[in-house]
């Protein structure tokens, strides 16, 4: 006969974990070369770093310094051919361990962008997205 640990224990064997991700916009995992600068010290001149995924809310950057959550960044993305000017305010940060730099993941969301550079990069994601399904 089994106890009701037991019976737990074998009910909760047959589940797996669902890890279950609650975004508002589609994101892809794409890198792309981004110029940063932080938008009240624009004149210490922009550091390239790189983009791991993108959203039309969004970016996922990984940058070389750590930058404090609600700070505002300048930033120049190259998707193709193409410049997107965008200022983004920084919605979370972590250091990312076991480099041989420091190095920061830093999310965050579009502030101000052009109307049409925001139409591009929705094109831009659904054709990604087509493309790899």
């Amino acid at each position: 006969m089994t106890t009701p640990s037991d019976t737990d224990n074998q009910w909760r064997s047959k589940w797996g974990v669902v890890s279950f991700q609650r975004r508002r916009f589609p994101r892809i995992d794409v890198t792309l070369p981004v110029e940063y600068s932080i938008l009240e010290a624009e004149k210490e001149g922009a550091r390239s770093v790189v983009a791991q995924n993108i959203s039309i809310g969004g970016l996922l950057l990984i940058l070389p310094e750590l930058q404090a959550v609600s700070s505002c960044l300048k930033i120049r993305i190259y998707i193709g051919v193409r410049a997107i000017d965008a200022e983004v305010k920084v919605a979370w940060t972590e250091l990312l361990t076991g480099r041989e730099r420091n190095e920061f993941r830093c999310g965050v969301h579009f502030m101000n962008v052009a109307e049409a550079d925001l139409s591009f990069i929705k094109e831009f994601i659904a054709e990604y997205m087509e493309r790899n399904k």
